[in-house]
């Protein structure tokens, strides 16, 4: 390890670059949407920065879970899964209810919001709808990341670790000048055997790279970033629930996920007239391949390969007046995207799948004396093809009026939405009635059109913050109280057309036999391919101290929110053996809950806690076939729990510099799994501890997660009605440096 930071040492005094710290002294910007200070926004915000985030090994969004109070990313799938619950609701496909912001551009699909968090300076979790000022899909928060930039650090910084499962880290940076450059990559062997094969089935690569460079002058800023993420995985570590016990992984047919993503930000912000305006672009491009063994268990039945081609741009202007009277401040806001994906998404039907799924299916409506239908093909493509464009417009206003210790804010955004697909679902078999028929008949059945659907949203928000004290007193904080909405956009239920066509197909061979069926079953139809937009009003209260005297410095925050939605978005599977599964609205839903957050640091020790306890519900809902209102709504943790205690020894040495042990509990609470509450998951608490050394320039660090080994399920879903379950990661230790000139 020295030889490499001596050779780092040498390259930087050969390149001339004088190390400059200047983190501590910059002033930070969460967002150039926030015109008030984090102190003054009436909502709860819990805030991460980049010392914290690299002492506690926090490499993706999903390692905020529980830091955050009610946030849940629970890690399973593959980088495309990026399921976020929060305050009762989530989402495992499609929209998300947290939006995303990197460098203020907003991460248009969630199939990118698991990345490596490298050189990450702060990032803020803005918890209850914050439609106003950001619109879709922040129904219930959003997190503003921003990176380092060359303004704040010059120099070069980086660092290594290796774990379990072979687990590989690396990364470097170098700011200098106008620039900065970041390369990180990651590998494991993955934590999941396939007993099929004895392989490990979630191997991982991922490689990501940002270029940010800066422009300042008197007049113009501007700030364009560009980024490069490559992801290859293995999956799925599925495990079958049969009679009562959970069975091993075991799948016979290929599985695993690739991503390669782009996205070039450049923001701009100019003052004119009176005028200040921020100006944010982006280009976004997403293309990935999803491989999946549908029923996973070692029967042939059926897979599915889902290929994405996406492309986007978003475009922003904010004006914010820069002559204003003290006691009123305001800015206004235009945004718009447009997004195109080309999918395709077919599924191959195996042996197994043709026997159980369709002949079974279709046999069982054939009179006895007509023979026996069979399918010529051992194995046949439902192909599914799908061009999808969105698009979307706003203007939105925010007014602040200060009065006395009172800050009042009011808001409005007017949203608009629309979504146009064309699909194409087709598939050829040849099948034959034996012993009626002497030939095979060639069928050929296709569900081809286009659908649209358009969705206007008006926003409003209205809060009131009053100042307790000043920052400058022993003493001080504020309270807030907040009415606000959010909403989650709608949709395409692409996932589901394998399940349409398969049940035309039936329809078709029944029509061609002369068969004609009285119903064509529960199965899904064009009905089911858009669901409606998810929209909640919150009615919040909080209050946020802090104190700092005698050397000891105590923050804490209390909040308690109500939350009321209509048209709940639920992942639902269609009864019987289907393949697929669709989102679907719920007719109302409730949740209520208190989050809260503490914080004390004296000499070298400090204590930091936070948590949330919830209860969500529906309000209405039947499905149909069933009434849920009154059960637990599902996938959300009933409370969320992150504690952590450090001590620092500080050591006058020239080398050892200093000398941290910290030790850490993150529980979650009970999670219910299906609307009917048949199946949930206990609460459960992962322990972890680590420790780091203070060297010239370098620190080095041991860290250890889920000590205890404590086993617990992170997920669970159906297919092909059978239940399958995720188990959580086993003990996992690390040990690392990080460097700095």
């Amino acid at each position: 390890m020295s030889s490499i930071l001596a050779f780092f040492a040498a390259l930087m005094l050969a390149a001339g670059i004088h190390p400059k710290d200047t983190i501590a002294e910059a002033v930070v910007v969460s967002s150039v949407k926030q015109s008030l200070k984090i102190p003054e926004v009436a909502s709860p915000v819990t805030s991460v920065t980049l010392s914290a985030i690299e002492d506690r090994g926090i490499s993706a969004p999903r390692n905020l879970s529980a830091v955050v109070p009610g946030l849940h990313i629970p890690d399973y799938g593959s980088a495309m899964t990026s399921s976020i619950y929060m305050r009762g609701l989530g989402s495992r496909i499609d929209n998300p209810v947290v939006s995303l912001y990197v460098d203020d551009v907003p991460v248009l699909d969630k199939n990118n919001y698991d990345f490596q968090f490298v050189d990450v300076r702060r990032a803020d979790m803005f918890r209850g709808p914050q439609g106003t000022l950001y619109g879709r899909n922040s129904m219930v928060g959003i997190l503003s990341v921003e990176t380092l930039a060359p303004s704040v650090y010059q120099g070069i910084r980086g660092g290594v670790e290796y774990g379990s499962a072979n687990t590989v880290g690396a990364r470097i940076s170098m700011y200098r000048g106008r620039s900065g450059t970041s390369v990180a990559y990651r590998h494991s062997d993955g934590f999941y055997v396939n007993e099929y094969d004895g392989r490990d089935c979630d191997k991982s690569d991922a490689l990501y790279l940002r270029v940010r460079c800066e422009l300042d002058n008197s007049r113009v800023k501007m700030d364009n970033h560009f980024a490069l993420s490559l992801h290859r995985q293995g999956g799925y570590p599925y495990r079958l629930w049969q009679d009562g016990i959970l069975q091993p992984v075991n799948y016979n047919d290929k599985s695993g996920y690739r991503r390669l993503s782009f996205t070039d930000g450049f923001r701009a912000e100019l003052l004119t007239g009176g005028w200040k305006m921020n100006s944010v672009t982006s280009l976004q491009l997403l293309f990935d391949s999803m491989d999946l063994d549908q029923d996973f268990t070692p029967k042939s039945m059926f897979t599915l390969t889902q290929t994405q081609r996406q492309y986007a741009v978003t475009q922003e202007l904010i004006f914010k007046p820069v002559s204003k009277p003290e006691w009123w401040d305001s800015q206004t806001g235009f945004f718009c995207f447009a997004k195109y994906n080309n999918m395709s998404a077919p599924v191959r039907f195996l042996r197994d799948g043709i026997n159980s799924l369709i002949l079974d299916n279709a046999n069982a409506n054939i009179p006895e004396a007509f023979g026996t239908l069979d399918i010529i093909e051992e194995q046949f493509p439902i192909g599914s093809d799908f061009g999808i464009f969105t698009y979307n417009a706003a203007l939105y206003h925010e007014s602040y009026f200060r009065l006395g210790r009172w800050l009042l804010t009011a808001g409005v955004r007017i949203d608009h939405e629309g979504n146009f697909m064309n699909y194409d679902s087709r598939a050829d078999v040849n099948f034959i009635l034996a012993p009626s028929m002497k030939e095979p008949y060639l069928l050929h059945t296709r569900y081809d059109g286009s659908i649209s659907n358009f969705y206007f949203q008006i926003l409003p928000k209205i809060s009131a913050l009053y100042r307790i004290g000043e920052s400058r007193d022993k003493f001080s904080g504020q309270a807030f109280a907040t009415v606000s909405k959010g909403y989650k956009s709608g949709g395409f239920n692409t996932q589901i057309f394998s399940d349409i066509l398969q049940n035309k197909m039936m329809t078709d061979m029944m029509g061609a036999l002369g068969v004609h069926l009285d119903s064509e079953g529960e199965g899904p139809d064009a009905g089911n391919t858009t669901y409606k937009p998810e929209t909640c009003m919150n009615y919040e209260a909080g209050v946020r101290l802090a104190f700092n005297g005698g050397g000891h410095r105590l923050t804490a925050a209390l909040s308690a929110f109500y939350l009321q939605c209509r048209n709940q978005q639920i992942t639902v599977f269609p009864p019987g053996k289907s393949t697929g599964r669709m989102m679907a609205n719920a007719g109302r839903s409730r949740s209520c809950g208190i989050e809260a957050e503490l914080s004390w640091s004296w000499k070298g020790l400090s204590l930091q806690a936070s948590g949330s306890v919830l209860n969500a519900v529906f309000k209405e809902y039947n499905d149909g076939r069933n009434d849920y209102s009154g059960n637990v709504i599902p996938y959300s943790p009933s409370s969320t729990l992150f504690a952590l205690a450090a001590y620092s020894f500080a050591f006058d040495h020239p080398f050892f510099r200093s000398l941290e042990i910290s030790a850490d509990v993150t529980g979650t609470g009970r999670i219910v799994w299906d609307e009917a509450g048949e199946f949930s998951q206990s609460p459960y608490y992962i322990l972890g501890a680590g420790l780091r050394l203070g060297l010239p320039h370098s620190t080095v660090f041991l860290r250890g997660s889920n000590l205890t080994g404590t086993e617990f399920d992170t997920f669970y879903f159906k297919s092909v009605g059978n239940s399958f379950f995720q188990r959580g990661k086993p003990f996992r230790i690390t040990i690392g440096a990080d460097f700095e000139f």
